[in-house]
């Protein structure tokens, strides 16, 4: 059998926690192997990866140089030539701006994925010549042989700010099955996310508040944490609901959560700074394990959730909706639960991991045997 072919997966913050989406990408790899290409180590290197730290191989001017003037040392040219890479996938648009001087010195084909804000945040989106990415931008979409949104919403998105379609392809986020099963259910009521106004927790607190003796013999659970925290706990508090607040969950306690809740409240949200979702992952978890949804029409949401099928979608930051929806799932039992299989068999049919890591392995491919890498 012929040893793959390395390619180099640049992401700038190497393995993050809340990005284990990255390397999960290339699960089911067996033609290309993904060196991973950046500049600081937010976590652990999964066993078995091979990653790069880029700094050392960086020559006068440092990591500056490199990612203001493009500058490519020698150290890190032989580095990469050693590697013998035949393509390289950046994850989100500025990893894909700080690779494109990579891509042009050594010739090789270009992919970038887009999730979310690094296509909507007006920081990204507005004329800059201070920051790479806005100032590369243009140059990034010219000379980039594939871009690849996480959703449609995110292809449209980028589309209406000028990026070429012929070179779009929806690659949607996923899920690990294996990870996240349904478990014995309860009634719980889960949110699992930063308390930002981008997340639309407001919503979802206002949506309870209105619900109040309809809790009863249901539990609330809020995860996570962020600046509106305090205040919304307060809210919650001066309404009369009672709510588990456990803070922030490490990613791999996560399932546990999902498996055990019936409905998942996914409310987001467009943010004053444009920030919006791409297709959240926590949607896709939670249908994994037959949570039922009760969500917004934001974003790539309405490509997971079907209303009325898989879950409710109601508009953005409309709290007597949203109370509404939570009100019939909570007064229906069973609906609810045939709600949440029917997600489950949704997202195992088109949010498949193996098979969505294999497609992003195909498109790979493709650019690499188009320039001639292969």
């Amino acid at each position: 059998m012929t040893a793959p072919r390395n390619i180099i997966a640049y992401s700038d913050k190497l393995f993050t926690p809340s990005e284990s989406f990255i390397p999960r990408g290339y699960t089911a790899f067996s033609r290309l192997k993904p060196v991973y290409f950046g500049h600081d180590l937010k976590g652990p290197v999964p066993e078995g990866a091979e990653a790069v730290v880029m700094g050392p191989l960086h020559g006068p001017g440092g990591e500056a140089a490199f990612k203001q003037l493009g500058t490519i040392s020698a150290a890190l040219e032989a580095k990469i030539e050693e590697l013998q890479p035949v393509a390289i996938h950046a994850s989100f648009g500025k990893s894909g701006a700080y690779a494109l001087p990579i891509a042009r010195k050594l010739g090789l084909p270009l992919a970038v994925t887009y999730y979310g804000g690094d296509a909507t945040k007006t920081t990204n989106t507005k004329d800059s010549f201070i920051r790479v990415y806005n100032r590369r931008r243009a140059a990034l979409w010219a000379e980039a042989d594939l871009i690849l949104p996480c959703s449609d919403f995110i292809r449209r998105e980028l589309l209406a700010k000028g990026a070429p379609e012929d070179k779009m392809i929806v690659h949607h986020n996923t899920a690990d099955p294996n990870r996240f099963q349904p478990g014995e259910k309860e009634k719980i009521i889960l949110f699992a996310g930063r308390w930002t106004e981008k997340k639309g927790i407001d919503t979802l607190i206002g949506a309870l508040a209105k619900l109040g003796p309809q809790l009863d013999g249901w539990r609330v659970r809020l995860l996570g944490d962020g600046e509106l925290k305090t205040g919304l706990v307060a809210d919650l508090e001066a309404a009369g609901v009672t709510a588990e607040l456990p803070g922030w969950i490490p990613a791999d306690e996560m399932p546990k959560h999902f498996a055990e809740a019936m409905i998942a409240c996914v409310p987001s949200k467009r943010a004053a700074s444009g920030d919006a979702e791409g297709l959240p992952l926590v949607c896709v978890e939670a249908m994994l394990c037959e949570c039922a949804l009760a969500a917004t029409h934001h974003a790539g949401i309405p490509e997971c959730v079907k209303d009325g099928e898989t879950g409710y979608l109601v508009d953005e930051g409309d709290v007597e909706a949203l109370a509404d929806r939570l009100g019939r799932m909570i007064a229906d039992v069973e609906a609810t639960r045939a709600m949440g299989k029917a997600g489950r068999a949704f997202a195992l049919s088109d949010f498949n991991l193996v098979n969505q890591s294999k497609r992003l392995e195909e498109h790979l491919l493709r650019i690499a045997g188009e320039r001639g890498a292969l």
